[in-house]
């Protein structure tokens, strides 16, 4: 029949274009779902965002232990070096005050032998080049005894401070010298070398206005 017919052809076409209406509504839906749950699926653990109530240990600084490393080691090397530095100037100036000591004594010696008149005592404190002469002993003694015939004994004598110069094995200081004929004081400097058997020996001395004289030079006395 005609009309019951086109009714039904309509009705058919009517709930294709339901159906139809129907898939793409739900097809669009399912895939936002599973394009959703892909996304969120996809992700590790590791990449999901900690919580707030959790402390996150920030990595260690390495460059940061390297750079104290470096420092400390840099540390240990200046002050190494400040102590051999230090080692080495205390032994120097420990072996200074040795050779000064040593070379004062014999200084000592000498003129405390001029002041009780043992002339060859004091001889023997004497060096090259000053016992290379001959006869240089019974000069020196000739000599002395005129000085003390003239000025005086030596009575008194004290080292100057500051007037001690040391360089490589040689010593030299002042000494403020008293004799009994004398009014004042002069000035005696002894020079001392070290020799091979390691004692001082008195190499030179001059006394205030005149060289190679144990006492000052006077007109009265010449």
């Amino acid at each position: 029949m005609p009309g019951r017919r086109d009714r039904d052809e309509e009705s058919q076409e009517r709930y294709e274009e339901d159906f139809a209406e129907f898939e793409m509504a739900n097809g669009a839906n399912g895939h936002r779902y599973r394009s959703r749950r892909r996304s969120a699926g996809w992700r590790s653990p590791a990449a999901w965002p900690p919580p707030d109530d959790v402390d996150v240990e920030p990595e260690p600084p390495r460059r940061r232990k390297w750079r104290w490393w470096w420092l400390a080691i840099a540390a240990l090397v200046i002050c190494g070096i400040c102590g051999f530095m230090g080692t080495f100037a205390a032994v120097n100036l420990g072996i200074g005050m040795s050779l000064s000591k040593d070379a004062a004594v014999t200084a000592s010696n000498f003129l405390a032998a001029l002041g009780t008149q043992d002339y060859a005592q004091a001889y023997r404190y004497l060096g090259p080049p000053m016992t290379l002469q001959p006869g240089a002993q019974s000069t020196f003694i000739a000599q002395a005894q005129h000085y003390d015939a003239c000025f005086g004994t030596v009575v008194d004598y004290k080292q100057v401070e500051g007037t001690t110069v040391i360089q490589d094995n040689t010593w030299s200081s002042t000494y403020e010298v008293t004799r009994s004929k004398l009014q004042r004081s002069y000035r005696l400097t002894l020079t001392l070398q070290e020799d091979s058997n390691h004692q001082w020996r008195i190499v030179d001395y001059q006394s205030e206005g005149a060289d190679n004289a144990l006492a000052p030079s006077q007109p009265a006395c010449q």
